[in-house]
């Protein structure tokens, strides 16, 4: 694979100030985005008294707001900002922490989850678009590797801040706290500079679509999304309910029992935090095939030492496995996109592959969920190691010699957004 790379003797491009600001915004707003979801399932069984069949239509409603909104928010931060619509996702996703933390009945409770899930849709995909437009180019996958990071810090530390929060305090307390993250991320990205791409997409949102679709390196970057999409699914949806059904922390010390299963997620996160940055800048080095292909070994390797846990300390070595391949992976889906496109559809791009990761995602819940029997997991692991393996496979193919596109490299310009 053809990738532009830095070469021993050049002087490493520094990171802007305004890219460590757009850092900790993503920080900030992820830590309140995932400080709620250990204490959501309770909240609906518990405190509103509803059904727990509810707990995942509440999910579906997130998942298909924030596909829903994804597309428009591309194509309408590569418009009129990142900026913009980095607000605009953080302040929505405030008003549905304030009006979970004033709920009683499920209705505005579902209300809220749309509000969630638009609120995801709106800031992730501005800010993919903002990190790379703020990263040198030669430093473009590291960057959007520790902007990955960010996220996955806040899902190592927002299960025992929600789960503390929650018994100290309470269920509002918990909504409210999150409400306050979210806006301290407000304030930080109000102070971000106010850049577009200097030449703006042409044609409405379906010619940018169009305009994507026609490009290699746009369909391996989303089929190494749906591929990782997959490894979400098995690692957040369904590892807890394998850890329960096949007794796999019968051996734990008594003190970990109770948090064993959120212990394996953190580790899992941990992982991921730690790999990302640096599967990012060494595919800026050697290219993004390169490293693509160990990760994707490391994924494979990773789901099936997942399906074949007996005990504690084989769960967690192969989450830790699982997430080195998933965060290399996505990382060089992630830097592929950006790569493929010029500045002015950088937030369409973010939107597409993101896109196709939230689908994934869904579709495989629905999918490997029915394919467990009991205890038997057999048929559930096959499924999902055939799709990651003809997903990433084929994404990876894609990018053989792939070039990045002639203008991906050129830098937005400041305006009024």
């Amino acid at each position: 694979m053809s990738h532009s790379r830095t070469t021993a003797s050049a002087p490493r491009e520094k990171f802007p100030r305004a890219y460590y600001v757009a850092l900790l915004s993503v920080l900030l707003y992820s830590l309140g985005l995932t400080l709620i979801l250990p204490v959501l399932p309770l909240f609906v069984t518990d405190e509103i008294g509803a059904p727990a069949y509810w707990v995942g239509t509440a999910t579906l409603f997130v998942t298909l707001t924030a596909v829903a909104s994804r597309l428009p928010s591309g194509t309408l931060s590569d418009r009129h900002g990142r900026r913009k619509l980095m607000l605009i996702g953080v302040l929505v996703g405030v008003a549905a922490n304030l009006l979970y933390s004033v709920t009683h009945s499920l209705p505005p409770f579902l209300v809220g989850r749309l509000l969630s899930g638009v609120s995801i849709g709106l800031f992730t995909t501005a800010n993919k678009a903002l990190i790379a437009d703020l990263a040198p180019p030669s430093r473009r996958g590291e960057a959007l590797g520790m902007s990955n990071a960010a996220f996955s810090i806040a899902m190592i530390a927002s299960p025992l801040l929600g789960e503390g929060v929650k018994n100290a305090l309470g269920f509002r307390e918990v909504f409210l706290t999150s409400a306050a993250l979210s806006a301290l991320s407000a304030l930080i990205t109000y102070t971000l500079p106010r850049n577009r791409p200097e030449h703006q997409p042409e044609g409405n949102l379906r010619h940018s679509v169009q305009l994507i679709l026609r490009m290699r390196g746009a369909w391996a970057a989303i089929l190494l999304m749906v591929g990782t999409g997959v490894g979400f699914t098995v690692t957040i949806t369904y590892f807890p309910l394998l850890a329960e059904r096949k007794a796999v922390f019968a051996d734990a010390p008594a003190w970990l029992v109770p948090v064993a299963i959120g212990l394996g997620l953190s580790i899992w996160a941990l992982v991921d935090t730690l790999i990302e940055p640096l599967a990012g800048r060494l595919s800026d080095r050697v290219g993004r095939q390169t490293v693509a292909i160990p990760g994707l070994a490391l994924l494979m390797g990773g789901l099936w030492a997942v399906s074949h846990i007996r005990h504690t300390s084989g769960a967690y070595v192969a989450l830790a496995t699982l997430a080195v391949g998933w965060g290399t992976v996505r990382t060089i889906g992630d830097a592929l996109a950006q790569d493929s496109v010029p500045p002015a559809l950088r937030g369409m791009i973010a939107a597409v592959i993101y896109t196709a990761f939230d689908l994934s995602i869904g579709i495989n819940a629905q999918l490997l969920g029915g394919l467990i029997q009991g205890d038997d997991f057999g048929a559930f692991f096959r499924a999902a190691l055939g799709i990651t393996l003809a997903a990433c496979a084929l994404g990876i193919v894609l990018s053989t010699r792939l070039r990045p596109h002639p203008s991906a490299n050129l830098v937005t310009v400041q305006s009024r957004d």
